[in-house]
């Protein structure tokens, strides 16, 4: 009776342990699906202002790994802002005849001196192109003027 008990216990945590375990990848299979669905293509008419809102912390690079900004009690991916990928947009804004220029939304800016420049250097490289460049902020700080 006792090697029974042994054997029933040892199957019980086995499948407990796989329930799990699929458990997981689900979760994550379905997250992956869900963060790949919504990279959509935009099309962009004539006469586009890109619109650059810094309301979210701005990474030196975007996180590649869809689990690292994944929020799992909305089951929605978090984006999260990375210099690299606001500097290659600014590229494409200023190659893109479809853009008339760009309008900043500096009021909740969070990035570091460094990051501003670089973003700064950028769009003087924007403006050159002959766009224009509107920015705004309710209260600008040292980093957003």
């Amino acid at each position: 009776m006792k090697q029974f008990f042994k054997f029933m216990f040892a199957s019980f945590v086995g499948t407990l342990l796989t329930l799990l375990l699929l458990l997981f990848i689900l979760v994550g299979t379905i997250s992956a699906l869900v963060s790949m669905a919504d990279s959509e293509q935009v099309k962009l008419k004539p006469q586009t202002i890109l619109v650059a809102k810094f309301d979210k912390p701005i990474l030196d690079r975007s996180p590649k790994n869809p689990f690292e900004n994944f929020d799992f009690a909305n089951f929605k991916p978090v984006q999260m802002l990375g210099l690299d990928d606001i500097l290659k947009n600014i590229e494409k804004a200023e190659a893109d005849p479809n853009i008339e220029g760009i309008y900043l939304d500096l009021s909740e800016i969070r990035a570091g001196m460094a990051t501003v420049q670089e973003i700064r250097q950028k769009l003087i490289q924007f403006k050159a192109s002959g766009k224009f460049i509107y920015a705004y902020s309710e209260a600008y700080s040292q980093g957003s003027y």
